[in-house]
């Protein structure tokens, strides 16, 4: 061809008067051309013949090498990116669950609320009949964000010792009483389990949810649930995984294990079974287990599934054994506040909720405080510079516009370190003390908080 051509008479002008080519190929295909020039005219003898001829198999078979690796490279990608597609279906599919289940459940908590309220308008003199009920109502969303937070891994720990036995036995006795007839649960364990720390409440869910999950399991068959409570020693040559492969750090563990003799999940089921709102049934949608690894998750624990269909299923939840000084029995002791109490001083509240400032400041006010109000945190500075004389504490949302309570607290802090700064949120307690040192806070006030919860705080924090 005419490059080809180009290429002989270029050599000729350099006095290359000799010359041989070969073909290269790539997967059986011819796809160039080797070609050397040489000065001298008897060069490409038999000899440099076959060594060119090796020298063009040693090239085809690395351009063979470069073509399968290149397949291989795009067929790898390929297979990444279906399954970044497929991972992302499952969020949004796992999200529109949870979005429609937690708008369930609020709606019917909201449909209470805006119920009675109807009533209370039409009825004033029955008004002390409706609002227990409304006020159970506001618990129950409350305790709906709690079970969102535990999913999340960024559940409010409330710090107690905890004596898993004495927890574990509880817990089955109540729900022994509760279970249909032909489930029968039975536990195994030593009193002498070492104490944990952490949250009674949340670990009484994480066994409560377990056993539940082990009877519907069951069904309407003869079966079993067995648990038990044991100390566990990982070594550091000992490898322990979590469900999710995970390896478990080494060290001493409190084992709680729940076996069922139910109908098991195959691995579609055990993929899934922690999805929030996620179940296998027609009834009992729920953030149940979802909660129950968010809550393992904040208390630093792990948790292990096996589970095979038709063969039962076991859940072993791994809490690190951990100990503090405390109170005879771990228990702490609460004083309740003298009545009635009364504060004194100006309190800066800042909060950009209309409302949620609104009940504040009464509630402020009715404990003997004078107020001021700012809407955000660059407000709320503001406001102090003016006013810095008179104000004797801060309460402060944190997720505000302009100037947010992370910032707020910052810049007080520079002023005047000592002022004590009360934390009101709705985001949990580890989220804050995440960003904050705690022993900067003066008082958290998780929201949605009572007249008698917001005393309690503002008690502690005057006696500090």
């Amino acid at each position: 061809n005419s490059s080809t051509s180009q290429w002989h008479e270029r050599a000729k002008n350099y006095g290359l008067s000799a010359s041989a080519s070969l073909p290269l190929y790539r997967n059986g295909k011819a796809v160039g051309a080797l070609t050397l020039y040489s000065s001298e005219t008897d060069f490409f003898d038999e000899d440099n013949r076959n060594l060119l001829i090796d020298m063009s198999r040693e090239i085809s078979y690395a351009l063979d090498n470069l073509a399968r690796e290149a397949d291989r490279k795009r067929m790898e990608d390929e297979r990444l990116n279906l399954e970044r597609q497929l991972l992302q279906a499952q969020k949004m599919e796992s999200l529109g669950v949870l979005a429609g289940g937690i708008a369930h459940d609020f709606n019917n908590i909201l449909a209470i609320i805006m119920g009675y309220c109807s009533l209370v308008k039409m009825d004033f003199e029955h008004v002390e009949d409706h609002i227990p009920v409304m006020e159970k109502a506001v618990e129950r969303g409350a305790e709906l964000c709690r079970q969102m937070l535990a999913y999340a891994g960024k559940a409010v720990i409330v710090e107690t010792e905890v004596h898993l036995w004495s927890l574990v036995t509880e817990m089955v006795d109540m729900l022994r009483k509760t279970l249909p007839q032909n489930v029968t649960l039975k536990v195994n364990g030593s009193p002498r389990i070492p104490v944990f720390i952490g949250d009674a409440a949340q670990i009484k869910q994480v066994v409560m949810n377990l056993i539940i999950n082990a009877s519907e399991a069951i069904g309407e068959a003869h079966g079993e649930i067995r648990l038990s409570l044991t100390k566990t020693a990982i070594q550091a040559d000992k490898t322990e995984k979590d469900y999710k492969g995970k390896v478990v750090p080494f060290g001493v563990y409190s084992c709680l294990e729940v076996i069922d003799t139910g109908c098991g999940m195959d691995n579609d089921t055990k993929q899934r079974i922690f999805e929030p709102f996620y179940t296998t049934k027609f009834t009992g949608r729920g953030l149940g287990m979802s909660a129950v690894l968010g809550i393992v998750a904040t208390h630093k624990g792990f948790l292990q599934l096996f589970s095979q269909p038709g063969q039962g299923t076991t859940f072993k939840i791994f809490l690190p054994v951990q100990t503090r000084e405390s109170g005879e029995n771990g228990t702490l002791v609460q004083t309740p506040p003298s009545e009635p109490w009364q504060g004194s001083g100006t309190v800066l509240l800042v909060e950009d909720e209309p409302h949620v400032l609104t009940l504040a400041k009464t509630m402020l006010k009715k404990l003997g405080f004078t107020v001021i109000e700012a809407s955000n945190g660059k407000e709320a500075l503001d406001l102090y510079l003016q006013n810095f004389a008179d104000i004797t504490l801060v309460m402060t949302d944190m997720g505000m516009p302009v100037m947010d309570g992370y910032e707020l607290f910052q810049e007080l802090k520079m002023i005047k370190p000592e002022l004590p700064v009360i934390i009101s949120s709705g985001f949990g307690d580890q989220v804050v003390t995440s960003r904050i040192p705690p022993d900067q806070i003066a008082g958290l006030v998780n929201k949605p908080y009572s007249f008698d919860l917001l005393r309690e705080v503002l008690i502690n924090v005057s006696s500090d």
